[in-house]
């Protein structure tokens, strides 16, 4: 059977039954499944290593205590597990990693992963057996953090967006983004010592989007004479936690070409690092330069040569609500980049924003306006999801850390919508969006979900609340997201099966569905991921 060539899903873990004779019919049915699950087992990412065992009489499974997402190549990583029986516990794995086990009791330990500087391709089963012969295999969760690196290409991109005035900048401060299952942080290059705070970020497993100028910076209309340049990029492009150089924020199409110039300058110093440059919603056409949205996204596409779109909207109003023109701006950005063959990231608001009046024109930051901004960037193919903003800045309040260096309850709805977004985002990193239809969605005619727009392990799928549906490739695998629309109300999604398909929970693990109508709830702004193939 193949290795997977990427790293690892959430764990999962064999299902336990008694012994009386529902129980044993329970048992029937579960081999069934695993031999039908190990005769799949390519398509649905459990490793070949991952075998059945003998459970009997109590629930015999791995649980990960602190699975870490976002580890450094290079780095060790320490993943905590527990089993509810005194048990004996082997690691191994199919690539170039260091990995062991310490066990701390009969029951508890650590294993101990030392990822390979670059990484390469690789998996990790972690097997438990007790005396009695009953054992158990999981895959151990744990990613690298590098959303340019194909080796570890599972989970989802996210970015903590200004952060940290220097004098917050610690490395615990570091440390706490990265345990809400941040990947990445933008340092400002300015007056004080960023380079610490790309060591600390780094250490912490995060990458750093280097903020090397914004619209109108006095450098940037000459940068053939910035001869600082030269050694900013030279020192930046050694930094194992460098993500890229953001060098303007917003700009006009009339600024084209002074950004091309510009990035073939950080280019021809550093061509393994992208240039960013974050684009302007939609808006004016003296904001723009252009008539339409979709002319002022293409002249960046076409005529700027950036390797990637940053999509900028900030959709969720006071009134709990969303701005309808979301949608028609995210397929816009997809459609564009879709031609050019180039990925986008996208914004997310993560914190109250203010008129200058002091007047809110955003809503309130919440876990669940967080995954709804967050998923429906994703569903449309964002490969990149950026939080705004992480501390508090003009024009923002209720970040997750105020001015003055304190957390808020805004940092805990990040944490908590992040960490759920990482357990899926294997997903719709790397994807292909096929097609997005919508359910009790006012759109266009077109893309109203209809019965021709299902596979044909599906015989039909409806909602009783507005939804987005996108069809998704990834490596090989088709799945169906369904994202609900609302972020203040759950729905219900009822699904009939022609055959048995599987759905990726929350926690990120397969449950087998069988062919048949079946009724689910998707939380407020949550998704749902059936897996067709």
């Amino acid at each position: 059977m193949r290795k997977l060539p990427i790293i690892f899903f959430a764990a999962l873990a064999l299902l336990s039954v008694s012994c009386d004779k529902e129980s044993q019919r329970q048992v029937e049915q579960l081999q069934n499944s695993l031999t039908q699950l190990e005769k799949e087992a390519d398509g649905i990412g459990l490793p070949a290593a991952v075998t059945p065992g003998t459970e009997t009489g109590t629930d015999y499974s791995f649980i990960f205590n602190s699975p870490k997402y976002g580890v450094d190549a290079g780095g060790n990583v320490v993943v905590e597990y527990s089993l509810p029986e005194p048990s004996t516990v082997d690691v191994s794995t199919n690539g170039g990693w260091s990995v062991r086990v310490n066990a701390l009791s009969d029951t508890q330990g650590e294993i101990i992963i030392v990822a390979p500087d670059p990484a390469s391709p690789c998996e990790i089963v972690a097997t438990a057996r007790t005396e009695s012969g009953k054992s158990v295999a999981a895959v151990v969760p744990v990613m690298v953090r590098d959303p340019y690196s194909d080796a570890t290409r599972t989970s989802a991109n996210l970015l903590g967006y200004y952060n940290f005035k220097p004098q917050w900048a610690t490395q615990d401060n570091f440390f706490k983004l990265a345990d809400a299952g941040l990947t990445s942080v933008t340092v400002e290059c300015g007056d004080y010592d960023f380079r610490e705070q790309i060591n600390r970020a780094w250490k912490a497993g995060m990458k750093s989007l280097a903020i090397i100028g914004f619209a109108g910076s006095g450098w940037a209309s000459d940068p053939d004479h910035y001869t600082y340049l030269d050694n900013l990029v030279g020192y930046l492009k050694q930094q194992p936690g460098l993500l890229g150089y953001h060098i303007c924020d917003e700009p006009n199409v009339d600024e084209i070409p002074r950004l091309r110039r510009i990035r073939e300058k950080i280019e021809s110093l550093d061509p393994d690092h992208p240039v960013y440059i974050n684009l302007n919603p939609e808006g004016s056409k003296s904001s723009l330069g252009t008539d339409t949205y979709r002319e002022y996204i293409e002249a960046f596409a076409r005529d700027c040569g950036v390797k990637f779109i940053s999509f900028d909207m900030y959709p969720i109003l006071p009134d709990g609500t969303y701005m309808k023109r979301w949608h028609y701006c995210l397929r816009t950005v997809a459609d564009v980049c879709h031609r050019y063959g180039i990925p986008f990231w996208a914004f997310a608001a993560s914190c109250w924003i203010d008129k200058e009046s002091g007047v809110i024109v955003r809503g309130r930051p919440s876990m669940e306006n967080l995954r709804l901004q967050a998923y429906t960037d994703m569903a449309y193919g964002a490969q990149l999801v950026q939080f705004f903003t992480i501390q508090q800045y003009g024009g923002t309040s209720l970040s997750p850390i105020l001015a003055t260096g304190e957390w808020t309850e805004a940092y805990d709805y990040l944490k908590e919508a992040c960490l759920q977004i990482q357990k899926r985002g294997y997903v719709f990193n790397g994807c292909n969006v096929e097609k997005i239809r919508f359910c009790r969605e006012p759109a266009a005619e077109s893309l109203n979900l209809a019965q021709k727009d299902l596979p044909e392990q599906i015989a039909s799928l409806e909602t009783n609340g507005a939804a987005m549906v996108s069809f998704l490739e990834n490596r090989g695998n088709r799945y169906i997201a369904i994202v609900n629309q609302s972020y203040t109300s759950k729905i219900s999604a009822q699904v009939t099966f022609n055959e048995m398909v599987y759905t990726i929970e929350q926690d990120g693990s397969f449950v087998e569905r069988q062919s048949g109508s079946s009724e689910f709830t998707i939380d407020e702004g949550d998704l749902m991921v059936i897996k067709v193939k």
